[in-house]
């Protein structure tokens, strides 16, 4: 015990002293970093994990919109078909077999088909079992139905959809009032389809939303400790009837709940989706690692230290901090931390890289979801620029033809004008399908906008494009899809307009586009349905 007036160091030599000292500053300026670190990085990492929680919720959630957006549209079809129309107002047995009976219902991707006249009665009914091997009832469809349409009357007549259990199996259902075909005329009878969310639906949902969810029983639900709870406020659905989203946060995890309600807005369904906190619980565990090595380093080479420990330690740190922060900012996750040094500072590099690599293998997922478009599920347009800007670098190395087709659907706003963009978007969609159908593997079909339409077609010369373009236009005139409004032809065509690239084009992508473009003004100037090869004249009419 030191004497009273003595300085508490007194007794000891130079040497212990510096180390005490040097034990004593390192301390405090550890911690000090330490501190740094902790508020700036994992506030970061939390925000990150949130908003990429909102982002995956927002993509499972609106997974169960598209599912009711798919069925609403063949119920659509069907509602303005004029032999359902005549078989409503009389009954044909061949027509009920052929369409809802037991045969087409195992060959339909429906589960069920109801057809009810105005007055509630059955007029004819279709099922197949669920993936639990029970078979819905006429009954229970009807009911709820019914039960809605009293609280809602001005549902009955048009296209709407909703979630239902039926025997036990969760089920979007949409119904539309039946008309003719061009919509003229009074509704004779409802059509009333339900198609079963079963378990291989439900995974491909998460593949495409690029998170796990499960589907629970809002009977079902577990005593939960919440730890932080948020409401989030999801975008509107076309069919969903709230956006309301529960996050619950936990140490380890993050879970999101979303509540499906059925046809009577009552309680049906939770969806849950779990999301470890990877980040947060990387960055925890840095940080304790580094206070251990501080210590150890502090206890073993005090000394030395000493000296250089403001180069050592503190610059390292701030510099860290600041390139952080900097990353953070400019949201480039490809780059990694270049600080090649075997200490404690390496090990938090090697471990702030380390969650750079799972960030950057998480926006790697996110940027493969925005480089498809949502609506027909081809290319969007970044990828097309990207794809093209590629194959013209390859063939700077490779001489190889590579040709360019631009459609566009033939007056679509008059189509969008007379049908409604519900029906439009579905045109898109057919659209879609049909350019993914009609490619070659390496061939790559995009969507740049609107009712315009791209395909790229490597190792292709002119006249393989011109047979693409025809084989398109023959494809898209056997979906025969009507367009009552079109001044050109009673169903939905499409202008073609065909570049090849060229050696000799200085212009690079632009130029070639831009070739495209002329040859697709030309085709539409020559009185459209039909393709133009740049510099020749448009193929005639189909």
């Amino acid at each position: 015990m030191s004497e009273p007036g003595r300085p508490l160091l007194a007794g000891l030599g130079i040497g212990p002293r510096i180390v005490v000292v040097f034990a004593l500053v390192f301390g405090c300026m550890g911690s000090l970093g330490l501190l740094l670190m902790k508020n700036s990085l994992l506030p970061t990492f939390d925000n990150m994990e949130r908003n990429f929680a909102l982002d995956s919720a927002k993509r499972v959630v609106s997974g169960f919109d598209e599912q009711m957006s798919t069925v609403s549209a063949l119920n659509h079809d069907w509602a303005f078909w004029d032999q359902l129309y005549r078989h409503m107002q009389r009954p044909d047995t061949v027509f009920e077999r052929s369409n809802i009976g037991q045969e087409a219902m195992q060959s339909s991707n429906l589960h069920a088909i109801l057809l009810m006249n105005l007055q509630g009665q059955v007029h004819g009914f279709g099922a197949r079992a669920f993936g639990g091997g029970t078979v819905a009832q006429a009954g229970d469809l009807v009911a709820p139905l019914l039960r809605r349409w009293a609280r809602q009357p001005q549902q009955a007549g048009r296209t709407a959809c909703g979630l239902a259990r039926l025997q036990n199996a969760l089920c979007v259902v949409c119904w539309t009032g039946i008309v003719q075909s061009n919509g003229m005329g009074p509704a004779v009878g409802t059509v009333v389809m339900a198609r079963e969310l079963d378990a291989r639906t439900l995974e491909v949902m998460a593949q495409y939303a690029g998170a796990a969810f499960t589907v629970e029983n809002t009977a079902a639900q577990p005593a939960e400790t919440e730890v932080a709870a948020v409401a989030w406020k999801l975008p509107d659905f076309n069919y969903l009837q709230h956006g309301d989203l529960q996050a619950q946060f936990a140490p380890e995890a993050i879970t999101l709940k979303y509540l499906l309600q059925d046809l009577e807005a009552q309680p049906l369904a939770w969806v849950r989706i779990h999301m470890d906190r990877k980040l947060m619980a990387q960055g925890q565990r840095v940080i304790k690692d580094v206070l251990v090595q501080l210590a150890v380093v502090a206890l073993a080479t005090g000394l030395v230290l000493l000296i250089t420990v403001h180069w050592w330690l503190v610059r390292p740190i701030a510099r860290l901090r600041l390139d952080v922060a900097e990353l953070s900012a400019t949201r480039r996750w490809e780059q990694t931390l270049a600080y090649d040094r075997p200490d404690e500072i390496g090990a938090l590099t090697q471990g702030i890289n380390g969650l750079l690599a799972v960030l950057r293998e998480q926006v790697g997922t996110l940027e493969t979801l925005s480089s498809t478009d949502a609506l027909t599920g081809i290319a969007n347009r970044r990828q097309f620029d990207e794809r093209l800007a590629h194959e013209l670098v390859r063939l700077g190395r490779r001489t190889e033809p590579l040709s360019l087709l631009l459609l566009d659907v033939d007056h679509f706003k008059l189509y969008n004008d007379r049908y409604g963009h519900p029906e439009g978007d579905a045109v898109l969609r057919q659209l879609g399908a049909l350019l993914r159908a009609s490619c070659r593997q390496q061939d790559l079909p995009a969507r740049l906008g609107g009712e315009e339409f791209a395909l790229l077609l490597p190792d292709t010369g002119d006249a393989g494009a011109a047979a693409m373009a025809d084989k398109v236009m023959k494809a898209l005139a056997a979906l025969a899809i009507r367009h009552d409004s079109s001044p050109t032809a009673p169903h939905v065509t499409v202008s073609i307009g065909i570049a090849t690239w060229s050696t000799v084009l200085a212009g690079g992508p632009a130029e070639l586009f831009a070739q495209a473009d002329k040859a697709l003004y030309a085709a539409k100037h020559g009185g459209r349905m039909r393709a133009c090869v740049y510099g020749t004249p448009a193929v005639p009419r189909l």
